[in-house]
């Protein structure tokens, strides 16, 4: 049986919960794994991992060579959720004069600007969304175990929208990050009636350009930026020539 563990760095815990929450489907996975280190279910130390599921972004100067030392124990490697993706809505604190100051009155933890764990490892695998989502988890799992090949969605929430048939909120007038953000998610937010977010982070194939052209029509670009900062989209795409000659 292969080992395996779920490592927490900065996060709400959120996606360990929902790791539970595969029910009978837990099970089938922990016949196929032995997690020896898991905060809900056990922890010890051992000296390597076949398989190690990060959760949680990097916030802080210790978590760094804490997370360098597990990618050298580790055979594979797979980021766990939105905060060991990309930093989920921590990333907020980056554009914040002081953050910690503010909060605790000094800089108590070493805090550092938060991002995902490819800043500091190299990561096999992305399992996105807040929290990430079963159905992906579950292929990945199968896809490792019989030695075949993975690979997660690189176009946009749109094409999902229009296999679920439903409404565009840009059409109707209301921002939506659908058109440049990943899917995977069968879109979920839309078809719930609520506009994407962004919280898997961009689309390989999506069209800045054109985004920012329609959704300059209904926001100012200041409230444009506040928008792609939730999920530290703002950092990718501020380097982009679409967004410098946005007006």
């Amino acid at each position: 049986m292969k080992k395996a563990a779920l490592i927490t760095f900065t996060s709400c815990f959120g996606c360990s919960f929902e790791f539970l929450n595969l029910r009978d489907n837990l099970l089938k996975v922990f016949e196929k794994l032995d997690f020896v280190d898991f905060k809900l279910v056990q922890e010890r130390n051992v000296e390597g991992y076949d398989l190690v599921f990060i959760e949680g972004g990097i916030s802080r100067k210790n978590e760094i060579p804490e997370i360098r030392g597990i990618r050298k124990r580790a055979k594979v490697l797979v980021a766990l959720g939105a905060c060991a993706c990309n930093g989920c809505v921590m990333t907020l604190k980056n554009y914040r004069k002081d953050a910690e100051k503010q909060v605790y009155g000094k800089n108590f933890f070493g805090s550092l600007p938060v991002k995902g764990i490819d800043a500091y490892v190299k990561v096999d695998h992305y399992l996105r969304g807040c929290p990430f989502f079963r159905h992906e988890l579950l292929s990945l799992v199968k896809s490792l175990l019989i030695g075949k090949k993975w690979k997660e969605k690189d176009y946009d929430v749109c094409m999902e929208c229009r296999k679920r048939d439903n409404d565009c909120f840009l059409d109707g007038g209301e921002p939506c990050l659908g058109p440049i953000s990943r899917a995977g998610c069968k879109a979920i937010c839309p078809t719930n009636e609520y506009p994407c977010v962004g919280c898997r982070g961009l689309a390989e194939d999506r069209n800045l350009d054109r985004f920012l052209k329609v959704i300059r029509e209904m926001m100012e670009k200041k409230d444009i930026k506040k928008k792609l900062e939730m999920y530290g989209l703002y950092d990718k795409i501020k380097v982009e020539e679409a967004w410098k000659k946005l007006k």
